[in-house]
């Protein structure tokens, strides 16, 4: 098992008060990672310090991702374009495979039949044309999963991906998104807050502490 990311004595400082510090541990490929601790912990800024969003204020992040391979977060606010339709803003993710030039006038064929397979998977192929702002804020959130998805991470960083879905949903999501990254030979790291969730789904959990930031927990979880 080759390793994605390599973090070392990583810390974070906001507003005079430190969230997390000395973290130093390894994220392996083909893996499920649950990021869990109580809220105002650090979980969204550890998440967007990965995605290269915030820097850290002390230690450091050494990346194995190849040239073909990125990082992708699925964000706790969606940040959907709520004025185009559903497809449309599936069709984001590509993106970052194509120039403006290409996809100013329409998308390849290709990647829109991806687009509406992975609505198919998350219950929204009916909605194809409908615009992101009717929709439920499950159907929001299921949609911002899709757009993350369309760009093939291998490594994928999910903010609370789930917080807004019934169990049923919940639990078909997070089984997706571990298939689908193990498919590929990628990861996620999931921000979960809850416990049958993290034992379920997790092959590793990082748990911070709001009480103190260098007791933070890495725990590898029994293979299932």
């Amino acid at each position: 098992m080759s390793n994605l990311l390599e973090i070392e004595d990583l810390g974070l400082c906001l507003s005079g008060r430190w969230l997390f510090r000395n973290l130093t541990l390894t994220i392996p490929s083909s893996c499920f990672v649950a990021l869990t601790g109580p809220s105002g912990v650090g979980k969204t800024s550890l998440l967007r310090i990965l995605a290269s969003q915030l820097a850290p204020t002390e230690g450091g992040i050494a990346s194995y991702l190849g040239n073909d391979q990125h990082i992708s977060m699925i964000f706790q606010d969606l940040q959907l374009a709520n004025g185009a339709s559903t497809l449309k803003n599936v069709l984001g993710g590509c993106l970052g495979r194509h120039s403006s030039i290409k996809t100013f006038f329409s998308f390849p064929r290709h990647e829109k039949e991806l687009s509406k397979e992975w609505l198919g998977k998350f219950g929204l192929e009916q909605k194809t044309n409908q615009w992101a702002s009717t929709l439920s804020r499950g159907e929001r959130q299921r949609l911002a999963i899709c757009r993350s998805m369309l760009s093939s991470p291998t490594l994928l960083l999910a903010d609370e991906p789930v917080a807004s879905l019934d169990a049923s949903w919940a639990n078909k999501t997070l089984e997706l998104l571990k298939s689908k990254q193990r498919e590929m030979g990628g990861s996620i790291i999931c921000s979960l807050h809850d416990e049958d969730q993290v034992l379920q789904f997790a092959d590793f959990v990082l748990r911070l502490d709001s009480d103190n930031p260098d007791n933070w927990s890495w725990q590898q979880m029994k293979s299932k």
